[in-house]
Order: C-alpha cells, then sequence, then structure tokens
C-alpha cells in the first residue's frame, strides 16, 4: 500500500494508534536511516474493550482523542513535510471502529490509514529488513490487540498471517491459541531465528539485560538463545512486581503483561525448532517508511548513512577518512596479501568514515570518548559484534597506548568480549594501521596517496615521498615496522 512515496531526506510524523497506547514518532533526514527528532506515548487503552462487547469505551476514545489533539500542536511546532497515523487491530477489530476512525480524521491534520492485520505484518517485518537487512527467519509481533507472524528472508516475505489475540485479550481459553499453534507448527517450525516487536516482549529484554549484567543498554539486535530465555523465566519467577519496577527503562503498564509474553515464547520454543530471539530497533513504523521508500534508496546500508551524518557533523577529514579505506584495502591489504571477506571489509570502511571521532577531545580522553560514543549511538544495520569491533578500532586509532595490546585489551574486556579471538587479532592490526596512519599523514590526503610500504624504515619513505619530518617519539616507526609484519 503506496501512501506517498518520501524523498531521500525527508521529514514525517507517524502517530501509531496501538491497542494499548497512542505514539507519535517524527522522523527526519535521510529516510533510509532517519533520526527520531521526537517520541512520546500515551496508554489510551483502546484495545480494553467493554465486557462481552468489540466495543471502544468512551474513558479510552477520549483518551486517544486528547493523545491527538496533544499530538498536533508538537507536528504544528516541528512542521514535518508529512503527517500520517496508523489505526492498528483495537480499531480494526472495534464494533465502532467507524465512528472512532471518523472522530480521529475530524482532530487529526494529516492522512488516517486503518491497517489490515496482513498490512500490519508487512510493516511490521519491513520494520525488521530497515533495521537487519541480513534477517532471515520468523518476525512475530504482539502489540495490545493482535499478533502477527511473518518469514522473513534478505529477498522475500511470506506466509505472512494475523491473530486477533493480544496482551488486553489475552486468555488461555481463547480460540486464536490453536489457530496460532497450527501456524507456527506448519509454517514457521524449522525457522532457527525469531525476530520479537512489541513493548511486552521488550520488557523481557530490558530484564535480560539487567540480570546479566551486559555492558550494552540498548536492545536492538540483542540475542537471547533458549537456554538463556529459560534461564532467566526461571529468575523472574523469583521476584515480584516491586523488584521490577526497579529495572531500568521498565514501565508499570508494561510489567503487569510480562507474564504473558514469556507464555508465548515458551510455546515458540515449544512448537519450533527456534534457537535464538533477536530484538530489532524498528517496527510497523518505521517499517511503513520503508515501504514508501524508493527501491534505490532501500538497498542503502544503514549503517554507512547515520555514520556519515555524525562525520560530518563530528569529523575534520572527511575525504581523509574515506581514502583511508582505499588505502587499507588497495595498498596494505595487497602488500600483506590479507584476502578479507567482504563483510570485514564493510565494518573497516565504516571505522575509517568516523576515524577522527572525538578529535575535540583532549589526548587523555580522547579514545574513550570515541569508543562510548559510538557504542551508544542508536545505529541499525550492524550486529552488536560489529558495533565494537567500530568502537575499537576508533579507540586504537586515537590511544597513546596503541604498542600496549594487553593493557587495551585488559582495560576493554567487558566489551571485547562481544568479539572473537580473530576479530579482535584483526581489530588490532588495522587500528594499527589507523593510528600509524594519522601520525605519518597529519589527515593529508596528498602525503597518503605517496604513501606505501615497500621502504624499508620510514626514512627511507622520506626520500621518495614529501614527508618532511618523522615524529621523534619512536612510535611511528615502531608501528611502521609493525604493520608491515603483521
Amino acid at each position: 500500500m503506496q501512501y506517498n512515496m518520501l524523498n531521500k531526506k525527508d521529514s514525517i510524523a507517524v502517530i501509531d494508534i496501538g491497542s494499548n497506547s497512542v505514539r507519535l514518532c517524527v522522523f527526519r533526514g535521510n529516510m533510509r536511516s532517519p533520526d527520531v527528532l521526537y517520541n512520546k506515548k500515551f496508554f489510551c487503552g483502546l484495545g480494553e474493550y467493554l465486557p462481552k462487547t468489540k466495543l471502544i469505551s468512551k474513558e479510552a476514545e477520549k483518551k486517544c482523542i486528547n493523545s491527538i489533539i496533544f499530538f498536533n500542536s508538537i507536528i504544528e511546532e516541528i512542521k514535518p513535510n508529512h503527517s500520517v497515523a496508523l489505526c492498528t487491530a483495537a480499531i480494526r477489530n472495534a464494533s465502532n471502529k467507524k465512528q472512532i476512525t471518523n472522530k480521529i480524521q475530524k482532530v487529526f491534520k494529516g492522512k488516517v490509514l486503518t491497517l489490515s492485520g496482513r498490512q500490519e505484518a508487512s510493516y511490521a517485518t519491513l520494520g525488521v529488513r530497515s533495521a537487519i537487512p541480513r534477517a532471515n527467519g520468523t518476525i512475530i509481533d504482539m502489540g495490545g490487540g493482535s499478533l502477527e507472524l511473518a518469514q522473513i528472508t534478505p529477498h522475500k516475505i511470506k506466509n505472512i498471517s494475523s491473530f486477533p489475540l493480544g496482551i488486553l485479550n489475552f486468555t488461555k481459553e481463547h480460540k486464536e491459541h490453536k489457530k496460532i499453534n497450527k501456524e507456527i507448527n506448519s509454517k514457521h517450525k524449522n525457522q532457527k531465528i525469531f525476530y520479537l516487536i512489541g513493548g511486552a516482549f521488550r520488557t523481557i529484554a530490558r530484564c535480560y539485560i539487567y540480570f546479566n549484567k551486559l555492558p550494552f543498554n540498548e536492545i536492538h539486535n540483542l540475542s537471547i538463545s533458549r537456554k538463556n530465555f529459560y534461564e532467566l523465566k526461571s529468575e523472574l519467577q523469583k521476584i515480584g512486581i516491586d523488584d521490577l519496577q526497579k529495572i531500568p527503562k521498565i514501565s508499570v503498564d508494561r510489567i503487569k503483561h510480562i507474564h504473558i509474553a514469556i507464555e508465548v515464547l515458551d510455546k515458540v520454543l515449544k512448537l519450533s525448532n527456534c534457537e535464538q530471539f533477536i530484538y530489532p530497533r524498528y517496527g510497523i513504523r518505521e517499517g511503513f517508511i520503508y515501504e514508501n521508500l524508493p527501491k534505490k534508496q532501500r538497498l542503502l546500508d544503514p549503517t554507512e548513512i547515520s555514520l556519515e551524518l555524525i562525520a560530518k557533523s563530528r569529523c575534520r577529514f572527511l575525504i581523509f577518512n574515506k581514502k583511508t579505506f582505499a588505502w587499507i584495502k588497495n595498498v596494505y591489504l595487497k602488500f600483506i596479501n590479507l584476502k578479507m571477506s567482504p563483510n570485514q571489509l564493510r565494518v573497516i570502511k565504516l571505522s575509517c568514515i568516523i576515524s577522527d571521532l572525538g578529535w575535540e577531545q583532549t589526548a587523555k580522553i580522547r579514545a574513550s570518548y570515541a569508543f562510548n560514543l559510538i557504542l551508544n549511538s542508536p545505529l541499525v544495520g550492524i550486529e552488536q559484534s560489529e558495533k565494537v569491533f567500530i568502537a575499537y578500532l576508533v579507540y586504537l586509532r586515537h590511544t597513546k597506548n596503541i604498542l600496549d595490546q594487553r593493557v587495551i585489551e585488559k582495560e576493554l574486556s567487558t566489551y571485547l568480549s562481544y568479539l572473537s579471538s580473530d576479530e579482535k587479532k584483526l581489530a588490532y592490526q588495522i587500528g594499527c594501521v589507523l593510528n600509524f596512519l594519522y601520525s605519518i599523514t597529519k589527515g593529508s590526503s596528498f602525503l597518503l596517496k605517496q604513501l606505501d610500504l615497500k621502504s624499508l624504515t620510514l626514512a627511507e619513505q622520506k626520500k621518495v615521498s614529501s614527508i618532511q619530518k618523522v615524529p621523534k617519539s619512536g612510535k611511528t616507526e615502531q608501528l611502521y615496522n609493525l604493520i608491515r609484519k603483521f
């Protein structure tokens, strides 16, 4: 369902009218990896129908309309190019949906779309693809009033289905359970990965991060194995709501439904060969944006877009940073006769784009500042291990202790545990190369172009290039010798 094709650089306000909450997100910038300018929600409970009916109560309706009136004022302040409201299961399945949508259309100044269950599942799946382009498995999106399933590969979406069973109307006797069980068992049984979308599922992720004391406080690309899920389930059974409320970024409204989310995921594990749950950052809002992008725009690398934006505002040597990757690929790797996979080259390229990040800080904190800034940036399109790899490379480019690998790895051990021994070795090697390139060229593309590795010493290099001075510390000389011998 094409709404209105978005431009490469645009802005759009999306009001997600869900069964549990009504949320406004305002996106701007490159729509392939948009910045979230505003994000606010109100719990309205539209899916809590009047007893024994499918009627939205007057109280829930009033909360919803008041939320939209408030969001209108925010939209008028920000003035995005596009505004759209997406109505999902609560309104879709309500007996008085026409009455509610008419009232929404009267107060909301943008376009109002009531999504079918299939459309909601499709947008959720496209949201996963937008955030994790290589996603391969089954998405399961559980909201307040419905549950959606779909199979996703990097090139295809199939087996899309939606069921009117959500957090707010969940009972063990609900007739939809048998249909969901049959769907998982027949179409998704052999999937190894399930991608989880929905507030109740995210609450489980927050608990997992908290109990395991993970260094990352973000959910995107968080992976929970079958074994770890059951360990967490056992842990949660031991504590009460009061203790759960102490966990950061968990609301009371989500805590009271966590047992339902656990029950649903337990069912998934029993009915399928699922080995791990993975959390994407994006959902139906971002999936809606993704579907309305030109095909060429969808194929762009969202991580590269985000890092280039950071580089433009925080780095000095934009051209030099890109040319360092070309030098590493065409000069260094050929000199040491090292072949890399396309994904290894991609992550090194991404690291080079922001290798100057943190330059304005004092030498003492520059490396750690850049490291933490990258780890806390809301990047999509990469795994957590790749994010650590990039942050580590930029750290190595800045650190004064570059030649003391053991000290560095001990200092960053908590984060470097996300990398394999081969990944740590490669990161250190390329980090030494970046550190050397900045030391010898001072950010000059002109000097970089003349630099090769054929000379046995830097003194000989000086004779065949425009390099006027080798730093007196000796570190640059040692790095030159080191990177030639890796």
